[in-house]
């Protein structure tokens, strides 16, 4: 991904603390702003009632109610983002307060502090607020709608005794109370759990990217050292033999040049810009093995130039196979042939008639390096025993030109 791009996904990613705490602000503040729009209605009927039946202070009494009915919809909102289990306490304590509130709805139309349809309407609903709040999250859709329907036909009931016309209204307007809050409730939550998944699942790529990056270079370390230590084991070998001959030089000045160029290698590989040239690499693999004492033959049929992603994987087959040949094969010739064209499917073969037990180098992870490097340009590889002592790795890649 470029630079440019990443910065313009950045900006538009959803800052997942900030958007958390913008809904839970949210819905602490609904709940104290429906019950003030509420409690005026109230309050303004307290000079009509019957003041010698009405206790001291009353006006501090219902902002009392008030406040605990708002602290206790907070307390429940807070619970609820914050991915906690609502306590027993807590929702028994706002079912008491519900229970007290119902109670004394006929004493307050008696004394005439709720004295018509337009005060007992908000009365209502501000007994249905705290409840429908803590148990919007606290309970499933089904036992939710229960405990709706039962504190909606008990306010019902409640007002039914004092105002038998209002009674139907209260009982519709309560019902639409916890219908609204439920919904509220229940698709904020909604909201943010996604969020929450969509960001868990944001960092869970974000590892899995790190971790892929981290295979990708343990796999080209491997593959790259594995190759050249192996060659200039062999270079060093044979420098020790030819000490005392003519040749000893230029064997020693080729375990120098390698070196530097594992040097070279190693570098580009860590800053992930390591191209790979194959007919570089074919001339390599038969300097190489010619070196070792290997017979080595390249048939290169086709004359479009490949692609350079199926040059970069074909020359690690070529690493790997002259690798495993070195090794394991124990061989004494060794045939690569490379067939096809860029426009094309392409095969290459790495044939030696090798004796020995040949098998992926390091346990394995060198030809399985090789199918997750072909796998995506859709390559297979496959190797085994062919026909007479001969032991093969071939490689196809589909047509490149339309991918």
């Amino acid at each position: 991904m470029s630079t440019a791009s990443g910065a313009a996904q950045a900006r538009h990613q959803i800052d997942v603390k900030r958007a958390t705490a913008h809904t839970r602000w949210m819905l602490c503040l609904i709940p104290w702003l429906l019950l003030a729009s509420l409690l005026w209605p109230l309050l303004s009927h307290l000079d009509h009632a019957d003041a010698d039946r009405l206790p001291p202070a009353i006006g501090w009494v219902i902002a009392t109610l008030t406040a605990l009915q708002g602290l206790g919809a907070t307390t429940a909102v807070a619970y609820s983002i914050g991915r906690a289990r609502h306590s027993a306490t807590l929702i028994g304590a706002m079912a008491a307060v519900t229970l007290l509130e119902l109670a004394l709805l006929p004493w307050a139309h008696d004394v005439g502090l709720l004295d018509s349809t337009r005060s007992l309407i908000p009365a209502s609903i501000m007994v249905a607020l705290p409840l429908s709040f803590a148990l919007s999250s606290a309970m499933g859709r089904r036992a939710y709608t229960a405990m709706a329907v039962g504190e909606s036909v008990l306010a019902g009931g409640a007002v039914l005794v004092a105002d038998r016309a209002a009674a139907p209204a209260v009982l519709a307007f309560t019902a639409a109370t916890w219908v609204v809050i439920g919904s509220l409730m229940r698709s904020s939550m909604w909201f943010l759990t996604v969020l929450w998944q969509l960001n868990a699942a944001r960092e869970a790529q974000t590892r899995l990217v790190i971790a892929e990056e981290r295979l990708r270079f343990a796999r080209d370390l491997h593959d790259v050292i594995g190759s050249d230590l192996s060659v200039i084991a062999l270079k060093a070998e044979l420098a020790e033999r030819l000490a005392q001959a003519p040749e000893a030089r230029s064997e020693m000045a080729q375990v120098q040049s390698l070196t530097r160029g594992l040097h070279n290698e190693i570098r580009e590989v860590v800053n992930g810009y390591r191209t790979t040239d194959l007919t570089t690499e074919l001339q390599g693999a038969q300097a190489v093995l010619e070196a070792a004492g290997v017979s080595c033959r390249i048939h290169q049929e086709g004359d479009v130039p490949l692609p350079q992603e199926a040059q970069t994987a074909l020359g690690w087959v070529v690493r790997e196979g002259v690798t495993n040949v070195l090794r394991h094969a124990q061989a004494s010739t060794c045939t690569i042939r490379l067939t096809g064209t860029g426009h094309g499917p392409t095969r290459l073969d790495i044939v030696n008639d090798g004796t020995g037990r040949q098998t992926t180098s390091e346990g394995g992870n060198g030809l399985a390096g090789l199918v997750e490097r072909l796998a995506p340009l859709g390559g297979t590889v496959s190797h085994g025993r062919a026909a007479g002592p001969t032991y093969r790795l071939t490689v196809h890649l589909p047509r490149q030109g339309n991918r």
